[in-house]
């Protein structure tokens, strides 16, 4: 689809990244079985790690989607429209899209902000950390990672737009 734009290229790769997050969180867990059931010695760490590894590539998944053209679309009156339709349909699903993006990134900047941005009383540096051992920082991890990979999406998104609205869309 547009898989020669710049953002489009990133999101292609960190997608790629990202599928192996999947594998190495699927191996996490069963060696968290095995250390559980067959050792009776379960971790403090696998479900949240694996729970964040799956959490960013899902995160990172609907970027990955749009540039490679396989993102949701609903296409029985799509199709049916003529060309000139075709494109006033998609530049307004584009645009909603957009539109929508660009709330989730604002919302979840807070989210982030307040997660990251935490400082003890004598001023140390104490981001958002795991409820438990062993309170590695993977929520204000995540939620940094959740707001970029929406302005990714949204990026990608506004490269799609430009195209389409240039006629170059295919």
């Amino acid at each position: 689809m547009d898989k020669d734009t710049p953002f489009a290229r990133l999101a292609l790769a960190l997608g790629r990244m990202a599928a192996a997050l999947f594998v190495i969180a699927a191996a996490i867990s069963v060696y968290e079985v095995a250390m559980r059931y067959v050792f009776g010695m379960p971790s403090t760490w696998a479900h949240v790690t694996v729970t964040t590894m799956c959490a960013v590539g899902f995160a990172l998944g609907g970027a990955y989607a749009m540039a490679r053209g396989e993102h949701v679309r609903i296409t029985v009156l799509f199709d049916r429209l003529p060309r000139r339709g075709r494109g006033v349909a998609e530049t307004l699903a584009l645009a909603i899209g957009l539109f929508y993006l660009g709330g989730l990134a604002w919302g979840l900047w807070g989210a982030a902000e307040r997660s990251i941005w935490r400082f003890s009383a004598d001023g140390a540096w104490r981001p958002e950390t795991t409820p438990g051992p062993p309170n590695w920082p993977l929520p204000a991890l995540f939620k940094a990672v959740f707001v970029f990979a929406t302005v990714l999406f949204a990026l990608v998104v506004v490269e799609r737009l430009v195209r389409v609205l240039r006629g170059k869309a295919t």
